[in-house]
């Protein structure tokens, strides 16, 4: 008995958080069809698992940001045990990689060095879930007649509340004003993203950015701000207990590769989790997703089948006549980016989205130099349905909706993704804060109901 207590201890232990000791992270060069079809028979064959999805590389040519066609690439993690045969396979059908992170599980165990376990909230670390919500609960008992903090209706499925703060002047009384959306963390791994976010918020009550408390207050004067940092909480929580690449939500999604066995139960395994940004109603689960439930973009059998997504739906529908801005914040690329994501058509809208992007992305390199760059969805990053922006462009009809990529920038990032260093918290953070004034400063407040250039 004591021995079948201590193997099971031993287990639990070893389970507790996974390593990624010895992995590595290649970046493979998309440059014709046939190297996508090598990395897809690699993924299908579980030699190989892709981390981040295929981005297009940019250059600057004079005034006018150009895209370069043909030049993508994709990030794959592979074990040590399938590193030579994965190397093997490329070589021999001459696709091109590099080595970009040497050490997966040394790179995550200096991130969790660098983020001790402590309550005190700060832009020197990361912090877990329950440092962020008891840092909004005391912003509002700071700032009673700025903030009021609540809870979306329904838990997620783990049982934990997606909380938000309500920001502007008169709390109590501007349930009226002109509503902007801000919310993070829809993606477990992308940490900078809720933290990112929490600085906004601590920017707009004056805690932060002191020396724009004018403008801030002004702005809390005109507008209501409501900001979720973190929409997929037991995902987030998942990633700093299990697994720190973990990017989709906790429930369970069906059975890998969609098999069952003879029983009624799983042949392969149960997957759990599915991505919440392919999870929203707009043509849902047509273009840049995976029908495996084990896959990273697995968007759920129906959509908003999740209840996290389903909580934000149902807020935003019930406050749609007043909502101005939707805005959500993704890590990684350094990406400003505008509707549509499921397909290249152009919208009615574009020159709007262009002017904005220019303007945003033109003060989010003024304080630190960083280079961000503007289009829609589909045209820097990859063709994708379902996501959040799209969804309230197109179903609520708002113009303004919008997706921000931060730190780190792509393709310069070496040795960092979603493991953006602690350091980098605050300027990132700062950066946007620049491009979120330009942004407001920026929008609309309603358009006709066409949606394409060529609609009759």
């Amino acid at each position: 008995m004591a021995l079948m207590i201590l193997l099971f201890c031993l287990c639990g232990f070893g389970a507790s958080y996974k390593t990624y000791n010895g992995y590595k992270i290649l970046r493979i060069h998309l440059t014709i069809d046939t190297d996508r079809e090598v990395v897809e028979h690699l993924m299908s064959s579980e030699l190989l698992n892709v981390v981040s999805e295929p981005r297009t590389v940019h250059v600057q040519r004079n005034d006018d940001q150009e895209l370069r066609t043909g030049l993508r690439h994709v990030n794959v993690l592979v074990s040590p045990g399938n590193l030579a045969i994965c190397q093997q396979i490329l070589r021999s059908h001459d696709v091109t990689y590099k080595v970009q992170v040497r050490d997966l599980g040394e790179q995550i165990s200096r991130e969790k060095r660098a983020a001790p376990d402590i309550a005190k909230f700060s832009y020197d670390e990361y912090h877990k879930l329950d440092v962020i919500y008891t840092h909004l609960q005391e912003l509002q008992e700071k700032h009673p007649t700025k903030a009021q903090v609540f809870n979306l209706p329904d838990k997620t499925y783990e049982g934990r509340n997606i909380t938000v703060i309500r920001l502007t002047a008169n709390v109590t009384e501007g349930q009226e004003k002109p509503m902007i959306w801000i919310d993070g963390g829809i993606h477990a791994r992308e940490w900078v993203s809720p933290a990112t976010v929490m600085y906004i918020v601590d920017s707009l009550l004056g805690e932060e950015e002191m020396d724009k408390t004018d403008t801030m207050s002004a702005l809390l004067e005109k507008f209501q701000f409501v900001i979720a940092p973190c929409i997929n909480p037991d995902g987030y929580v998942y990633t700093h207990t299990h697994d720190r690449l973990w990017r989709k939500t906790r429930a369970p999604a069906g059975c890998k590769k969609n098999k069952t066995n003879w029983f009624g139960g799983c042949f392969y395994e149960l997957c759990y989790g599915i991505d919440a940004n392919r999870n929203f109603d707009v043509q849902f689960n047509t273009v840049g997703v995976s029908p495996d439930p084990c896959n990273n973009m697995f968007p759920g059998k129906v959509a908003f089948d999740q209840r996290n997504t389903a909580a934000v739906r149902n807020f935003l529908l019930l406050h749609q006549t007043n909502l101005k801005l939707y805005l959500s914040y993704h890590s990684y690329s350094q990406y400003f980016m505008t509707p549509l994501g499921y397909t290249h058509n152009t919208t009615l809208d574009d020159e709007h989205h262009r002017s904005v992007g220019e303007a945003v992305v033109r003060a989010l390199n003024v304080r630190h130099n960083r280079t961000y760059t503007a289009g829609s969805w589909s045209e820097i990053l990859y063709l994708s349905s379902g996501n959040s922006a799209d969804w309230v462009y197109e179903k609520l009809n708002i113009t303004d909706s919008y997706t921000i990529e931060l730190r780190p920038g792509y393709p310069d990032s070496t040795e960092t993704e979603f493991e953006l260093p602690a350091e980098e918290i605050r300027p990132c953070a700062e950066e946007n804060v620049d491009g979120l004034i330009a942004l407001i400063e920026n929008i609309k407040y309603s358009r006709g109901n066409k949606l394409f250039q060529n609609d009759s």
